[in-house]
């Protein structure tokens, strides 16, 4: 017997409600993908300026990666928040970094991060139903 049948459909309030335990899972992919970035900044700075004496290209990619890992921060910290410019700026962000891992993916570091990002983008786009709610 089907739930329509039963008298027990879901309704659509209902349906357009997103569970909170898979906001966090989005919200803690996006934490580890600032994590790993950040990492690989403070590598990249110590492997640039101090081994190899590279102060200012190193100075620019640090800030590069820095910049990357505040932008994934924020996007996770602001994604449970119901408002559409929220959830366009997580996906954005998160597809700026799968191109910018994409084009480096010979590297072990950016393949990982590829590979996390597309977790990032599998957890959220769930989401779009929460974010622009069809009338």
């Amino acid at each position: 017997m089907s739930r329509k049948a039963n008298g027990t459909a879901i309704s659509s309030k209902r349906r357009g409600k997103i569970d909170p335990l898979k906001i966090n899972i989005g919200r803690g992919f996006f934490i580890l993908n600032t994590v790993l970035w950040f990492g690989y900044g403070v590598y990249i700075y110590y492997d640039m300026a101090i081994v190899n004496n590279n102060n200012a290209s190193a100075d620019i990619v640090t800030l590069f990666a820095f910049v990357n890992a505040g932008l994934l921060l924020f996007s996770g910290i602001k994604l449970g928040k119901p408002e559409k410019w929220t959830y366009i700026f997580a996906v954005s962000v998160t597809g700026f970094n799968i191109l910018l891992s994409l084009f480096n993916i010979v590297d072990l570091f950016f393949l990982i991060s590829f590979l996390l990002d597309l977790l990032i983008l599998w957890a959220v786009i769930p989401f779009r139903r929460q974010y622009f709610p069809t009338p």
